[in-house]
């Protein structure tokens, strides 16, 4: 799992949790647009996974996350280390 990794604390842990939840409210808040969550909805599952350690935090699914989800979620995972 990547929470094992050195670099890895309870700081980014609620960062990322912040993110997630950022992302679902986002998701929500659009959903009476169906073009938005063909990306939004997939984002989310990965941002959850993230947050889970399942999958690793990158610099270009945060780049991602703050131009098609959510601004917010974006910066925060841009500011939670980076898992490569």
């Amino acid at each position: 799992m990547v929470q094992n990794s050195p670099s890895y604390n309870q700081n980014d842990e609620t960062l990322r949790l912040i993110a997630f939840v950022f992302n679902i409210l986002t998701t929500v808040a659009f959903g009476w647009l169906f073009l938005p969550l063909a990306w939004m909805i997939p984002m989310t599952v990965i941002s959850y996974g993230i947050y889970k350690g399942t999958r690793k935090n990158t610099v270009a699914f945060g780049v991602c996350t703050l131009l098609f989800v959510n601004l917010v979620s974006g910066v925060l995972l841009l500011v939670s280390t980076k898992d490569d």
